[in-house]
Formats: C-alpha cells, structure tokens, sequence
C-alpha cells in the first residue's frame, strides 16, 4: 500500500515539474507593436509655467513600431493627436517631443512637422504622422518615457505654451 501511495506522490510531482518546466519554456509575450501615450497638455506644466493662459490639449502619441525577431525596433512611425483649446485665436507654430526630465526643458528629438496652424477661435486639432523616426529614439522614449514630454508650442508662446510630461504608454 505504502509503494502505491508513494508511486501515486511521485507521478503527481512528475506532472507538476513538467507544467512548470513548460511553462519555462513558453515564449515571453510579444511587445507591443502600438504603444500609446495619453496626453493632457496644461501650461502649467511648461517650464517656466505660464500663469494666466486658460489653455489646454489632450489626445495620444502612437508609436507604430516594427520589431525584428529579437524584439528590436527596427522602424516605426510616430503619431501625433492633440485636440487643442486656447480662449481665441492662435497660430500653432510646433507640436514635438523633447527629451528632458520633469521641471526641465531639453532639445527636440520627434519633430511633428506642425510649423503654422492659424485657428480663429483657438479650438481644434492637430494630426500629424511621422515617419523616419530613429530606432534608437523610439526605444530611448519606452525606455525611460519619463525621460521626455510633448510640447505644443505658440506665436505668442514660441517656446512652449502646452506641456506634458510621458509616462508608461498603454498598450494595444
């Protein structure tokens, strides 16, 4: 009886290793081919903060990557989407990502290609795809997205009138 209860233990043990052992040799799940940043762009958030501009932007930056076999990255495209409000009219004069940390400004590093949008009421919205983005860059930007921001810049605030800082992109 004993030999039966100990054959019985050691078949449930063998079950158990191969479930664990197969579940080692599983595939790590696939990255994301489409991260996507949410934004909700504010003045405040700009450095120096602009104090008084009831503005604001929200939308997403999409990355649409290809990944070799590896998971690099080996093209994407870049996706901007902002859905702007300013109290009157305003001429848009750039929309990029900057690398630079919270409280810091830093150089371009995804230019939009948004260089004048003249808007009469300040309301509307700003789609651009970019194409020919590093793979270095957009795996710098996933790798730390805190590491940068979106900013949407102005006429009358040509060195930024709307901020926000990345964070963990969803994925799709």
């Amino acid at each position: 009886m004993k030999r039966t209860q100990l054959l019985a233990v050691l078949a449930v043990a063998a079950v158990g290793l191969a479930v664990v052992g197969g579940a080692t040799a599983k595939k790590k799940p696939a990255l994301s081919a489409t991260p996507v940043f949410k934004l909700h762009l504010k003045p405040s958030q700009e450095v120096p903060p602009i104090k008084g501009l009831r503005a604001d932007g929200v939308g997403s930056v999409t990355f649409d990557l290809e990944r070799s076999s590896t998971g690099a990255i080996t093209s994407g495209e870049v996706i901007f989407y902002v859905n702007y409000s300013f109290p009157s009219a305003v001429t848009i004069n750039g929309l990029h990502i900057h690398q630079g940390a919270k409280n810091a400004n830093g150089p371009v590093v995804v230019n939009s290609g948004v260089v004048s949008i003249a808007d009469a009421d300040g309301k509307g919205n700003a789609t651009t795809v970019v194409t020919g983005t590093s793979p270095a860059v957009l795996q710098a930007i996933l790798d730390n997205p805190r590491g940068y921001y979106v900013n949407l810049h102005t006429s009358v605030n040509p060195s930024g009138a709307l901020r926000h800082q990345l964070s963990n992109p969803q994925k799709r």
